[in-house]
């Protein structure tokens, strides 16, 4: 991209640039990298929509990484309800709270404030943010150029798209080394500027708002004097479309309850979930038989159950899984248990719905109201 196209594309992003709450007015200005760490994993398979409340709920509650160290991860999941994806939440609270302790050591990841007091950060080279939990090659560029203002590329899926119509592109980053390195050095090039972090930026937006999926803008794009897709009148074309094998799933999850009003979660063992308290679920025949099914007993003593209903069904998709859940309700005819193991815990009935932070959770739980 000639230098020429990268001041038209910095052109129409100071004009377009859309008021996010993660984003200075002032397009020039640094930015707080704990803020733009945030923002783009919530970001990530997420709408720009759907995620400015929860990033404003998010920096309200946990203003810095101190702060959210300090949390539970039943709390962050709280927050992260609704965005999906939960061992995102989880790998931000592991890295919040690797950061604190790596802020005594004065050697790692620490800055002092206008006070002279240690304050955690988030490291300023490429190596040392992917050593994170949870942070990619793509989020380090992210942090790197928006907020340290470092020549770093990025790649997501918006530039991708880009890269693949402009340069006619047929294949994808995903398809081989050689692939990704061709799309890599694309991503490069636009850095070589110093105005790297808005190309990145701009290029990010230009997906979003014009070059997108489907029914592109391309009268409207900056870039559309370059883009051999849009000149020969091929968008539609590229990139080349992926074609994902859908997997359909059959299963059943358990909500059991005591008779002092407690529900039963598991930690680990799942066929979903397996890093986070959730319903017991597994996989079962469309035709399975009526009764406790023989999984329950892991978990409960047979002899104290008082009733087994089938209390509903509903339809739920998580990445390439269709699923189709039945839900069984267990009465228990005795108070719940202590635990055998910290993979088990009862919670409060009343307490379930903020407790379960999975929509897969939610559903089947929806279905108590009913009985």
């Amino acid at each position: 991209m000639d230098a020429q196209t990268l001041k038209k594309l910095r052109e129409w992003f100071k004009k377009n640039a859309a008021e996010l709450p993660w984003r200075p007015a002032d397009l020039d200005a640094p930015r707080d990298p704990y803020a733009v760490w945030i923002s783009e994993t919530m970001l990530q398979q997420t709408q720009v929509s759907t995620v400015r409340d929860y990033f404003i709920r998010w920096m309200k509650r946990f203003p810095n990484i101190e702060t959210l160290a300090k949390a539970s991860e039943e709390e962050v999941f709280r927050y992260w309800q609704g965005l999906g994806y939960y061992s995102r939440a989880r790998n931000i609270l592991k890295t919040a709270k690797q950061l604190v302790s790596d802020c005594h050591d004065p050697c790692k990841g620490s800055r002092n404030d206008k006070r002279g007091e240690r304050k955690a950060a988030l490291p300023s080279t490429r190596k040392e943010l992917e050593a994170l939990p949870g942070i990619g090659a793509y989020t380090a560029g992210a942090i790197l150029s928006l907020a340290y203002h470092q020549r770093e590329a990025i790649l997501d899926g918006n530039l991708v798209r880009i890269f693949s119509r402009l340069y006619a592109l047929d294949f994808l980053p995903t398809e081989s080394r050689d692939a990704a390195e061709i799309y890599w050095n694309y991503a490069r090039e636009v850095v070589d500027s110093p105005k790297a972090y808005m190309h990145n930026e701009a290029l990010m937006e230009l997906g979003r708002t014009v070059c997108k999926v489907k029914n592109p803008d391309c009268i409207n794009c900056p870039l559309r004097s370059s883009c051999c897709a849009a000149l020969e009148n091929r968008t539609t074309e590229f990139p080349p479309s992926k074609k994902h094998i859908q997997k359909d799933w059959h299963g059943t999850v358990l909500v059991i309850e005591s008779a002092d009003h407690k529900i039963l979660a598991v930690h680990g063992g799942q066929k979903f979930f397996k890093n986070q308290f959730t319903l017991p679920h597994f996989e079962s025949p469309r035709n399975a038989t009526a009764g406790l099914p023989a999984q329950a007993e892991h978990y409960i003593d047979a002899d104290k159950v008082q009733s087994v209903e089938n209390i509903g069904k509903f339809r739920h998709s998580i990445t390439v899984h269709k699923m189709e859940c039945y839900v069984l309700y267990i009465r228990l005819n005795g108070k719940a248990p202590a635990p055998t193991s910290s993979e088990i815990m009862w919670v409060k009935r009343g307490q379930a719905q903020d407790f379960f932070a999975s929509s897969f959770c939610l559903k089947a739980l929806s279905f108590l109201e009913k009985t």
